[in-house]
């Protein structure tokens, strides 16, 4: 009988501080010198049937700290999702922390490669915060999601909010924040209609524009809430995949707030989100995101930051 490969794992909550709460994420450390196919990898991410699940490479020590990761749902692979980007920064850079003599700053700064891109990272020790550059090239499609086909899926915001269906736009629009993540960016009038957002048997459909066909999509409700004192931007979401709510996507998050910054900010700005999620699902996750505006039109960049905590660590075999 062939001997059977034992892989590290270990899971966390990301988007918060707080056991229990914010998105599940299982990071799967894969040596050197062991390889896995596409299929093995499908398989463990349905075992641990969590939203996403990583594959950790690395790290490339001659290049700093630098690792690569693999990030599956439980049916496909991600080019980018941004809580498996900030928990695994927040897990691996807390090691690092803890092992490395070498680590005489607050601040260590690191590179995350995903299929969409390289991302930097910066981990800040004493608050346990990670903010990553997230890879962007948020896209508006031309063809707008109908307030019929909505609600078809989500009859009860026919009735929502304080102003039922005339609360509704005509049209939501669809948003990419880079080629294969897309989202429909549904606003709802206030938070008792955000209550009424439910999971779905039905599968959303979507009509892309050219070259971006090949996507995941999701539904994001969002609703606007006050600005805090120091200019912050506060909303509250959830997000809505068929039969699953996720309690928090960074993806959709950055979309949602390029696609706000895209249609209201001015250039050379810098806005600061603060957005909720998972609250109705009892894990409420905090996602901070940073726009900043380029000098003369579009996004320079979009930073994800926040936090997680370890909550298992293990072995696997395969």
């Amino acid at each position: 009988m062939a001997a059977r490969l034992g892989l590290d794992f270990a899971t966390v909550d990301v988007f918060t501080q707080t056991r229990f709460e914010g998105n599940p994420l299982a990071i799967v450390k894969v040596p050197p010198s062991s390889t896995l196919t596409q299929s093995q990898k499908q398989n463990i991410a349905k075992e641990f049937n969590y939203s996403e699940t990583v594959f950790l490479h690395g790290p490339q020590e001659s290049q700093g700290y630098e690792w690569t990761i693999d990030i599956f749902t439980t049916d496909q692979e991600l080019p980018f999702a941004g809580h498996p980007t900030i928990g695994t920064a927040c897990h691996v850079l807390s090691e690092v922390a803890k092992s490395d003599r070498n680590v005489r700053e607050d601040v260590i700064h690191a590179k995350l490669n995903v299929k969409a891109g390289r991302i930097d990272v910066h981990y800040v020790i004493s608050e346990k915060v990670a903010k990553a550059a997230i890879p962007h090239d948020v896209y508006i499609h031309m063809k707008k999601y109908s307030c019929e086909s909505l609600l078809s899926l989500q009859p009860g915001l026919a009735k929502a909010g304080r102003s039922g269906i005339s609360g509704l736009k005509a049209g939501s629009d669809v948003v990419s924040v880079v080629k294969g993540m897309t989202f429909i960016l549904v606003e709802l009038e206030d938070e008792d209609a955000l209550r009424v957002v439910s999971t779905t048997s039905s599968a959303v459909i979507a009509e892309l524009d050219d070259g971006w066909n090949q996507s995941f999509v999701g539904t994001y409700f969002y609703v606007r809430l006050a600005d805090s004192e120091n200019g912050t931007l506060n909303l509250r979401t959830r997000m809505i995949d068929g039969l699953l709510e996720d309690p928090a996507t960074g993806s959709a998050a950055s979309a949602l707030t390029g696609y706000l910054s895209l249609t209201q900010g001015k250039p050379n700005q810098t806005l600061k989100f603060a957005v909720e999620q998972g609250v109705e699902m009892g894990r409420r996750s905090n996602i901070g995101v940073e726009v900043c505006m380029a000098e003369i039109h579009g996004i320079d960049s979009i930073n994800l930051v926040g936090t997680a905590v370890q909550v298992m660590s293990g072995r696997l075999e395969i």
